[in-house]
């Protein structure tokens, strides 16, 4: 037994709008799995300044236990550019300021 034609065009356009719905949500989805990408990227790029930092904090105390009071009260990596103000369970939340050294 076949629909009537209004029945049968009825349920087309429905299908077609399913489909461009789809097709709209694997643009989406694209689209998120692109952006993880990024924040994947900048997260590691985080941690990477967040040793650097660590490492020249260390270096620091080094020079400043052999020399005392050769080295300011703030590290150098805070002149450096990079302050970064916390790190919590692995998020990192920094905050870039430019000095005069």
């Amino acid at each position: 037994m076949e629909l009537p034609a209004f029945r049968r065009e009825g349920s087309n356009r429905h299908i077609k709008g399913c489909e461009r719905a789809s097709q709209q949500l694997k643009f989406e989805i694209r689209a998120l799995n692109n952006k993880e990408r990024e924040m994947a990227t900048k997260l590691v790029s985080l941690h990477d300044m967040e040793s650097t930092s660590r490492a020249l904090d260390e270096e620091e105390r080094e020079i400043e236990s052999a020399f005392p009071g050769s080295i300011r009260d703030e590290p150098s990596s805070a002149y450096a550019g990079g302050l970064i103000k916390g790190v919590t369970q692995g998020h990192i939340s920094q905050t870039f300021q430019v000095r005069q050294v």
